[in-house]
């Protein structure tokens, strides 16, 4: 019902993604059927390269705190990793939920933006990304990750499930609710 929905939806442009259809934004959505809605799409003003775009694939959701409680985007693809870590120090990102793995079916999902503990630290200039702890909590890892920026740090909770199957939805609940309720 939700895929129809969504189908509709930008069948009768109800809702356009205006933005993510343009020609020098369709290269940076991994799919092409899933694109943020202009009404609620993430913009991105900060800018540390001349070439950076306020478009990013992601949207707003609302949440019992507001229009703005949460984000919702794609996994990075490598040439939109630092538009990522630029949303995540604009909007003061605090807790990152991330339900896929890297690699899934033996397709890349997710671009890694940031390093495991004992790695060296992840650059993608401007940014600095490390890794201060990971523990694994069994279908999932929580990770404290510091993200660096002109001199400022700032500490954000990366909760990786890792265990999400890629067309599907996981056998166990209690895991899910243990991640929720870390979140």
């Amino acid at each position: 019902r939700l895929k129809s929905q969504s189908t509709r939806y930008r069948t009768d442009k109800t809702y356009p993604s205006k933005t993510a259809e343009k020609q020098e934004n369709i290269k940076k959505n991994r799919y092409k059927d899933i694109v943020p809605f202009d009404h609620s799409r993430v913009k991105l003003t900060l800018t540390t390269v001349k070439n950076d775009t306020d478009y990013i694939n992601a949207s707003f959701i609302k949440g019992v705190s507001g229009s703005r409680a949460y984000i919702a985007t794609q996994g990075p693809l490598p040439h939109t990793v630092l538009d990522f870590l630029r949303m995540l120090w604009e909007y003061n990102i605090k807790v990152v939920v991330m339900a896929c793995r890297e690699f899934e079916m033996g397709k890349k999902k997710c671009e890694r933006y940031w390093p495991q503990k004992q790695e060296q630290p992840f650059v993608c200039e401007p940014f600095t990304v490390y890794c201060d702890s990971e523990e694994n909590k069994g279908d999932y890892l929580t990770r404290v990750l510091r993200v660096t920026y002109r001199n400022c740090s700032r500490t954000l909770k990366q909760l990786h499930y890792v265990n999400w199957p890629d067309h599907g939805v996981p056998d166990s609940i209690p895991p899910i609710l243990e991640m929720l309720h870390e979140m």
